[in-house]
């Protein structure tokens, strides 16, 4: 009895352990894994695409700013050149005439920046978007803003191809010869983005020099581009610019419609000087000159009421920002006009006016930063107007 059960239990063991063995899961070793690293050839928050030698970078902001004007309307007869009224507001270039209240916007961009090194240079790509909420006129502030690409171009070494600011506004190796005033509204300097062809040559630390072929949406003679022209030198003092733009037609239309279509041109001339022992703190002065009422000018609030480009014959511009710590900076700036031009001609309408801002802006805690700007804007002949904003951004 005691032998049939010794023999029953061993044949249940041997059963049972064929059992198991048939059952047994064969575990797959991982693959591995290749982490992100961290690319510091081109600043912070650069980052290798995995498998690749590329570098990339996403960067962006959320803000929500309240503005608000006191802008009554105004008019210039054209027949008589009398005017009336008030000056066309800064902050809105004259969009809510006779509205009180507040003016809201919320935006949201993007940018992804993407850069490796090649025989010829750096080849960089870089795309924004963007979307905003309210702001425009018209605009319902109720409804989905819509998204939409701000700039897109590609650069390689000192070549570049795509849609970002004109070369006017900003080049591409030009560093602080750059936009106007130090606050974000930056003052009436000629802001336009623009399709371009451009070459750049030398270095954002020292000398550089930029051509660009940029695009009038078949303005004039269609085959013709504007064409921009940049000198800068800059230092750790600071820098100095001059710049040069053409176009072969002020008045925004194509050769074949019955409108007399003139050329134009404007120069500038600029410089920031950077405070000593006062890390931050810079002064800039900037002078333009146009020949006419061409995109190559400042491009100053008037521009509601001649429905041109708003030029002025000439204008200078200064402007000087203290960096109190850290966290705490403010600027004030003014700019004067002589003898705006007449929309889309050379002739001048004998009206002259300035341009006054104060700006502040506080970060206190890493990448949120509050600011408030306010303008007050006073042509001849016509009411000062004041206009202004307080926002929030939370860059990332």
């Amino acid at each position: 009895m005691i032998k049939r059960f010794l023999l029953g239990s061993a044949a249940v063991l041997v059963v049972a352990t064929g059992a198991r063995a048939a059952d047994a899961v064969v575990v797959a070793e991982p693959e591995p894994v290749e982490y992100v690293r961290v690319c510091d050839a081109y600043g912070a928050g650069f980052f290798y695409i995995p498998g690749t030698e590329t570098c990339l970078q996403i960067s962006g902001y959320i803000r929500y700013q309240m503005g608000s004007e006191n802008y009554k309307g105004g008019v210039i007869d054209p027949a008589t050149g009398e005017v009336s009224g008030s000056s066309p507001d800064f902050l809105t270039y004259g969009a809510y005439p006779d509205e009180e209240g507040w003016i809201k916007e919320t935006r949201a961009r993007v940018d992804i920046d993407a850069r490796s090194e090649t025989e010829w240079g750096t080849l960089r790509g870089r795309i924004r978007f963007q979307g905003s909420w309210g702001g425009a006129a018209g605009a319902n502030p109720f409804s989905d803003g819509p998204v939409s690409t701000d700039q897109a171009y590609i650069d390689l070494g000192g070549f570049r191809a795509g849609y970002s600011e004109s070369a006017w506004v900003e080049s591409q190796k030009g560093g602080v010869a750059a936009y106007g005033s130090h606050s974000w509204g930056s003052m009436s300097y000629g802001d336009a983005q623009r399709h371009q062809l451009g070459y750049s040559f030398g270095s954002a630390e020292g000398f550089a020099a930029t051509i660009s072929l940029e695009d009038d949406a078949l303005e004039g003679d269609g085959w013709i581009p504007d064409v921009v022209g940049v000198l800068s030198y800059n230092q750790a003092w600071g820098a100095v610019w001059a710049k040069f733009g053409w176009e072969d037609s002020i008045n925004n239309v194509p050769d074949d419609i019955a409108v007399a279509s003139e050329s134009g041109w404007g120069a500038q001339v600029g410089m920031q000087w950077n405070i000593p022992n006062a890390p931050g703190s810079s002064l800039r002065l900037l002078g333009f000159y146009s020949d006419s009422d061409t995109r190559f000018g400042v491009i100053a609030p008037i521009s509601a009421l001649t429905g041109g480009n708003g030029a002025a014959e000439w204008s200078a511009l200064a402007s000087y920002l203290h960096q109190f710590n850290e966290k705490f900076a403010a600027s004030v700036g003014g700019q004067y006009f002589s003898d705006f031009y007449a929309g889309g001609s050379d002739e001048t309408l004998g009206l002259s006016g300035y341009e006054l801002e104060v700006a502040m802006a506080w970060t206190p805690v890493t990448n949120f930063e509050i600011r408030t700007e306010v303008y007050y804007d006073k042509i001849e002949e016509l009411d000062g107007t004041v206009s202004g904003f307080l926002r929030f951004t939370r860059n990332f």
